[in-house]
This record gives C-alpha cells, sequence and structure tokens, in this order.
C-alpha cells in the first residue's frame, strides 16, 4: 500500500451518521464537489466540539491506494480552521526537558522555557505534551538545550522563532 500526503482546504458540511453516534466521516465541500472524509480516531471528538457547520477548514490527510481497482481512502490526521488558525491534530503524547542548570539559564533558558509555554499553547499542545526541567545535558557550550520525547531528539540553542516548526514537526505530524 503506498501513502502520499495531502492538504485539502474547503467548507465543512457535517458528519455523515453512522450506528450508534459514532462520527467516523466528515462532509467536505471542495468547489462543486462534496468529498466524504474518515477522521482519524484521535481527533473525532475534537472536532465534534470544536467544528462547525461551515467552517472554513485546511485538511490534512493521507491519499492511500489500497486496492487494485485504485479506490482511493481519504483520512484526515490534522484540521485547521482558517479562520481562527486552530489546529485540531493527532498529536503525540511526550514531554519536553530543558535544562535547568546555571548555564543554561544564563543563555536563555527562562526565555526558552516561556516561548515554549507560548509555543504549545499556540499549537493546541498543552494537554498532550509536558515541560520538565533536568539537570545539565552535557550541552553547555551550545546552551540552552532541551530533548523532545518520545525520541529523545536533543537540541541545543533554538532560535524561539523557529519553535513551532520543529513542536510541530515533532508532535504533529507523523
Amino acid at each position: 500500500m503506498t501513502s502520499t500526503a495531502h492538504q485539502i482546504e474547503g467548507q465543512f458540511l457535517g458528519f455523515i451518521p453512522k450506528p450508534k453516534n459514532k462520527l467516523k466521516y466528515m462532509q467536505l465541500q471542495v468547489g462543486e464537489r462534496v468529498l466524504a472524509i474518515k477522521l482519524a480516531k484521535e481527533i473525532r471528538k475534537p472536532v465534534a466540539k470544536e467544528v462547525e457547520v461551515g467552517e472554513k477548514l485546511l485538511v490534512s490527510l493521507d491519499k492511500k491506494k489500497s486496492d487494485p481497482k485504485c479506490q482511493l481512502k481519504l483520512k484526515a490526521d490534522h484540521i485547521k480552521k482558517l479562520d481562527s488558525g486552530q489546529s485540531i491534530s493527532t498529536a503525540k503524547q511526550g514531554k519536553i526537558l530543558i535544562c535547568r542548570k546555571s548555564s543554561c539559564s544564563k543563555k536563555g533558558g527562562k526565555q526558552l522555557y516561556a516561548a515554549l509555554v507560548e509555543t504549545l499553547k499556540n499549537l493546541g499542545l498543552e494537554n498532550q505534551v509536558s515541560i520538565e526541567f533536568t539537570g545539565c545535558q552535557k550541552q553547555c557550550k551550545q546552551a540552552p538545550s532541551f530533548i523532545l520525547m518520545p525520541g529523545k531528539v536533543k537540541h541545543k540553542y533554538v532560535d524561539p522563532q523557529n519553535l513551532p516548526s520543529l513542536l510541530e514537526a515533532h508532535y504533529l505530524r507523523k
């Protein structure tokens, strides 16, 4: 099975009713066409609570070529409201480990912490990703340093302006 990532922009028309009120598919109007898009399990409840009929959405999805007849299946794993910029996605649970020793603190550790908190809030990850302080991470010359978990991805000094793309790539994309 091959899979490629795509984004599609359209107007939310509602959910396709399923037995037991399960919200498995949504309808999205793209131009003249109405598409049925399967929602990843992790975003079904947030979409039901936060998206209203008529809202413009940018939907990131995987287009999977699954059978010999080339029937395409569309599955959404990330939705962004175009009016407000709010994101709804399948976020990984995780934590960020920040060095709290004096060298990192003096070289911008406190500002890094504040920027991380703000960026997590802006990306809607404040409930999925926690921030924990650690002892020395042995990166004093390139302070401040932090580690993204899961994966133990180490980062030395990072410009706070690059944090949104860095955290989005680590926690929101598969």
